[in-house]
């Protein structure tokens, strides 16, 4: 059961699919070798990772010759849509390009429950490991590899100094098949107990891996969405400016409905031209009944902008310029249903340029206007389709909102703006511009049932409020009030509901028309894809660097913090040292209280330790052990800083409902020398420096280099 090589590789079926769709109750799949189901069953639950479901395949083991015998189908079919997942060695390793999903082919599958370093320096001493599963079957597999008591008995003899039972504790008739099997071969035995520790931080790391490729795949998902709506809007703006040079109303029409049917993919969309607030004649002729019934109820309803179908592949929508309605359409099956939210907004957003190119074909004599209009719209669509592609790529939140407030003061004329996010009932200053007065506004509360807010956010559309109305809100803060002549609020939009608002002010009257409208509009849906993406860096990077429990930095985000420091200290001949931590006894902690208790524990450590200095940097580095990285400080402040840790450490129990329990911790410490070249060789004298607290009494802190 030896493999010959000495690589842990992945390797991918090439028919092998991913589901990219909502999540499933069991995202991943995962078939493991029969002999450790129980375990990585167990291990799973433990870590909570209810995403996976586990399953044993039952292809045999390799015999010890290394030749593998067919295999056999796995027993149970994963769900549909599920990532599945191979994990093994001896027997799915000749048949990583047969099966259907990824093979992740480990050198031997004891390395799950000890790792690569431990089972190499066991199998080169002689030692030949066990595991419960596999001594559950111990007599199938002698009579499946064809050996005889007396050959059997030759070959152990031959090749095992020991046969080592790795006790993972989940089979209490573990030991007496030990017993069995050494009697039948005649070697000596032992029990190793290990627990389920190392396997548990394996699954992890294998389960966040999964989660994070699809968090990035999502992240790239936004980003095509992004540039999807940025191509659409491009594609409005360029043929609202061709419905500028129009000027037939009929031309126009026309050319609004296929400039409908073109952007929403559906066909002949239903037009009715109004005049003086009635309908005048319809494109194409006549309307059915229902749709006769909806243009009227929307006309009747000056406050309503669309009407949705009671199917969703369909909305009506109300062509107005300067609060006059020009026009009602009727938009029904539509190519993709599922995106007609984002197509209302899109219409919306593109509603009133229509109705200005109406406007500009009924009246001849506003061509200059309508003209230097769509000029105007022109530098808009760029200004846009830059800021645009500027908040979908920022991923620092602070730096995206300032972005938005350089737009608002390039396109729209106020002295004040500002965006506000909900925090639970209160709206939250997230990013300002006042240029009335010297009041700062950022980090400010208003009330979300504070009004004018509480209607923005009640009707989930733009309000615009003259300074008569204003004067109506005395609650308002007076810094939004005072000089102001014109207000207008226009909601952020989720799905879920109004996330904030953008709200800009001016001291002009009437300073705010249906363009400004469109432009706010447009700036306050490009801000709610934004912060999703800060928001899903955001959640990405805290789970690439921080490890769940303690809520310290991780291993890997641990290495990438002190390369730097460590280079800088190395050049410059400056202090920098590192500090192992391990707690004493550890493994008898989870074994009398559990590791529930276990793991407040490593909290109540992991708390302890992050008082340490600001400069420092504190990890876990696995299991119940830490690593502190002192920078600037001298060895012999640093032996005198974990001497007092350790003291710390040892004169405050953890305070449990279980009662209290005492802990100590072991520290190794070693200071960067000349001599040493690199982290990972400091890291190794202070790991060094550790074993020798740990087996010279434990409770004590080693100086790496110290007699």
């Amino acid at each position: 059961m030896k493999p010959s090589s000495q690589s842990v590789h992945l390797s991918r079926n090439g028919g092998a699919t991913r589901s990219s769709g909502p999540h499933k109750s069991h995202e991943i799949f995962l078939y493991v070798c029969r002999h450790y189901h129980t375990e990585v069953a167990r291990a799973l639950s433990e870590l909570g990772f209810t995403e996976v479901q586990v399953a044993a395949y039952h292809f045999p083991c390799s015999q010890p010759y290394g030749s593998v015998q067919p295999a056999t189908p796995p027993m149970i079919a994963p769900p549909a849509g599920s990532e599945v997942i191979f994990l093994g060695a001896c027997s799915v390793r000749p048949q990583a390009d047969t099966l259907p999903g990824q093979v992740i082919a480990l050198d031997h599958c004891i390395i799950m429950l000890i790792g690569p370093e431990r089972w190499k320096h066991a199998t080169r001493s002689g030692s030949y490991l066990l595991t419960p599963g596999w001594l559950h079957t111990w007599r199938e597999q002698i009579e499946a590899w064809g050996f005889q008591k007396e050959v059997a008995r030759e070959f152990f003899q031959e090749t095992t100094k020991e046969l080592v039972l790795l006790d993972t504790g989940v089979d209490p008739d573990a030991a007496t098949n030990l017993a069995e099997l050494a009697a039948f071969v005649d070697c000596p035995s032992r029990v190793e107990p290990i627990g389920l520790d190392y396997l548990k931080l394996f699954l992890r790391d294998l389960v966040l891996t999964r989660r994070m490729e699809q968090i990035e795949t999502q992240q790239r998902h936004v980003m095509k969405e992004a540039n999807r709506k940025i191509a659409e809007y491009a594609m409005a703006f360029d043929l609202l400016i061709q419905l500028s040079s129009i000027q037939s109303e009929e031309a126009t029409i026309h050319a609004i409905r296929d400039l409908f049917a073109m952007l929403f993919g559906c066909s002949n969309p239903t037009y009715a031209q109004v005049r003086g607030g009635q309908m005048m004649q319809f494109f194409p002729s006549p309307p059915t009944f229902m749709v006769r019934s909806i243009f009227e109820q929307l006309l009747g309803n000056p406050a309503d902008d669309y009407r949705l179908t009671d199917e969703p592949a369909g909305f009506y929508l109300r062509i107005q310029y300067q609060q006059e309605t020009l026009g009602l359409i009727a938009i029904s099956s539509i190519a993709f249903p599922h995106y007609r939210d984002q197509y209302i907004s899109l219409a919306l957003a593109i509603t009133n340029l229509c109705g200005l190119a109406l406007a500009n074909a009924r009246t001849f004599t506003m061509l200059q206007e309508a003209e230097q209009a769509l000029r105007y719209e022109r530098e808009i669509t760029d200004h846009l389709r830059q800021t645009m592609s500027d908040l979908t790529t920022e991923l620092d939140q602070e730096q995206m909102l300032q972005k938005v407030m350089e737009q608002i003061e390039q396109l729209i004329p106020s002295q004040i703006a500002l965006i506000l996010l909900h925090e639970g009932v209160m709206l939250r200053v997230a990013s300002a511009q006042n240029l009335i007065n010297d009041t700062r506004l950022i980090g400010t509360y208003f009330a979300a049932n504070q009004q004018p807010f509480a209607a923005v956010i009640q009707r989930q559309k733009a309000i615009i409020l003259n300074h008569d109305q204003l004067a109506y809100l005395p609650t308002l803060e007076p810094a939004l009030t005072h000089h102001i002549r014109t207000w207008m609020g226009i909601p952020l939009l989720q799905q879920e509901g109004v996330i904030g608002l953008l709200i800009v002010a001016s001291n002009q009257p009437n300073a705010y028309n249906a363009n400004h409208v469109m432009i706010a509009q447009v700036l306050a849906h490009e801000v709610v894809i934004a912060l999703q993406n800060v928001h899903m860096f955001q959640e990405m990077h805290m789970l690439a660097g921080t490890d769940p429990l303690t809520k310290l930095y991780n291993r890997r985000r641990l290495t990438e913090l002190a390369e730097a420091a460590f280079r800088h200290a190395h050049n410059t001949s400056g202090h920098f040292a590192a500090i192992f931590i391990d707690i004493d006894h550890f493994k008898d902690v989870n074994d009398t209280f559990g590791h529930a208790v276990g793991d407040k524990v490593l909290e109540h450590l992991a708390t302890s330790l992050r008082q340490v200095r600001s400069s420092d940097i504190v990890a876990r580095y696995g299991g119940e052990e830490f690593v502190i990285i002192s920078i600037g400080h001298s060895p012999q402040h640093v032996r005198l800083f974990a001497e007092r840790l350790r003291q710390e450490v040892a004169q405050q129990p953890v305070n449990l409902p279980e009662g209290q329990i005492a802990i100590t911790i072991s520290l190794g410490v070693a200071s960067l020398t000349p001599q040493i070249e690199s982290l990972t060789e400091l890291l190794q004298y202070a790991d060094q420096a550790l074993y020798k607290a740990k087996t010279s009494g434990r409770n004590r802190v080693c100086v790496w280099g110290e007699q």
